[in-house]
């Protein structure tokens, strides 16, 4: 592997740039030297390819684009039983309140009375506002 793109100066560190930081990559991203790499590579791969084609045979193979969703099965059925649940409850929730939308545009709701205050004891005392309703009654 490439040495670290970081240099370590006075104290700080900073990348590289210009024709240094162009070498590194390149160092970093260049193919392999060895020949054979590329055999050993592509042997892996088929050995793989043909080792999960194998297990997909013996528990039911499932082949084209729905192999790739295989493993999401689970998580599938999960959120789809979830959804349902959130648009059951939805429609619950919007069942009764359109029972109660319909229920006050038959029934006539009446509206909160204004109550009006009493203006003779405001020139007076709290405690004698109190004194005066308690002695009045």
């Amino acid at each position: 592997m490439a040495r670290s793109l970081l240099h370590r100066n006075v104290g700080h560190s900073r990348l590289p740039s210009g024709p240094s930081l162009t070498r590194l990559l390149r160092e970093a991203y260049a193919p392999p030297d060895d020949v054979r790499y590329w055999g050993r590579l592509e042997a892996r791969i088929m050995a793989g390819v043909r080792g999960h084609a194998a297990r997909g045979a013996i528990g039911g193979a499932i082949d084209g684009w729905a192999a790739a969703f295989h493993a999401w099965a689970r998580a599938g059925l999960a959120a789809a039983c979830l959804a349902t649940l959130a648009g059951g409850f939805a429609a619950w929730s919007s069942r009764d309140t359109e029972a109660r939308v319909a229920y006050e545009a038959v029934v006539d709701v009446p509206t909160p009375v204004v109550v009006q205050s009493d203006n003779r004891f405001i020139d007076v005392s709290e405690r004698e506002a109190t004194g005066q309703y308690v002695f009045s009654h």
